[in-house]
């Protein structure tokens, strides 16, 4: 059995991430299916194999996750987490997750850029100030998906087809038999690491302009930010450099916050 002291875990729509700190501070790391509220109550099986890999351990958690911002969600989610075999349950929202692992406890703006992406404004210890976060039906400007959603849309209009696409997209049938079927979302969101080989910097440049100007632009002065997001890590140059042009500093870029956000509780605990 493992010597831990305490457990982070950042849980998304997909996976839960978890950092097994132990007594030296070396970190273990491990993966698991998502804890989402939406589903994971009536998750059987998945507890049993959380109380199977973590129940013996009774090591307080840190739970930062997806759907976890209002208190009532808190506390049920609390509850459960309790019932595994934790000896302290704190859950928090993954929105906070992302704000200690780029600040730390220092204040600043912090840019989600991924499904329902949105603008933070932390203090240091609380977020103050939130612009966006609406989902993905509504907006979610600088992320893979709405790239996914921009290069669709570009090859379908172009008349011009270039064979170096033809190896990915077929054709523009092939496109619209796609948008048909049932892993439509799931495809689009996967574009930007399929075409990564491509040259799309200009619908790349144009994602990041968007999340600029929807999100950034709606506050007066934000002299520097702070990124979070596979997508933006991915392209980082890219939004960097979209980002300065617009008199905006990006002063970290993470892809996940796991691996911050352990470094943060074990500088605070």
């Amino acid at each position: 059995m493992m010597d831990a002291k305490y457990i982070i875990a950042d849980s998304g729509g997909s996976s839960t991430n978890w950092g097994i700190v132990l007594t030296n501070n070396e970190v273990v790391y491990v993966q698991t299916a998502s804890l989402h509220p939406k589903y994971v109550f009536s998750e059987e099986d998945l507890l049993t194999e959380l109380q199977t890999r973590f129940g013996d351990l009774k090591v307080p958690l840190f739970f930062y996750g997806a759907g976890c911002s209002s208190f009532e969600i808190q506390e049920k989610m609390r509850s459960l987490l309790k019932e595994i075999g934790f000896s302290q349950v704190e859950v928090f929202p993954d929105t906070l997750a992302a704000c200690r692992a780029l600040c730390g406890s220092e204040p600043g703006w912090v840019g989600i850029l991924g499904t329902g992406s949105i603008l933070i404004q932390y203090d240091g210890t609380r977020i103050t100030k939130r612009i966006g976060g609406f989902g993905s039906f509504i907006g979610d400007e600088g992320s893979g998906f709405y790239f996914g959603k921009l290069l669709v849309r570009f090859l379908l209009d172009v008349e011009n087809w270039e064979s170096s696409w033809s190896a990915i997209f077929h054709s523009k049938e092939a496109i619209l038999s796609k948008l048909a079927s049932a892993e439509a979302q799931k495809w689009i969101a996967s574009l930007g690491g399929l075409t990564a080989h491509l040259d799309f910097e200009f619908l790349h440049q144009q994602n990041v302009m968007l999340f600029i100007q929807n999100y950034c632009n709606q506050i007066s002065d934000i002299p520097s930010v702070s990124l979070i997001g596979t997508y933006g890590f991915e392209q980082k140059n890219v939004v960097k450099n979209v980002f300065e042009k617009a008199g905006i500093q990006v002063l970290k870029q993470v892809a996940s916050p796991l691996e911050d956000l352990v470094n943060f509780h074990i500088v605070n605990n």
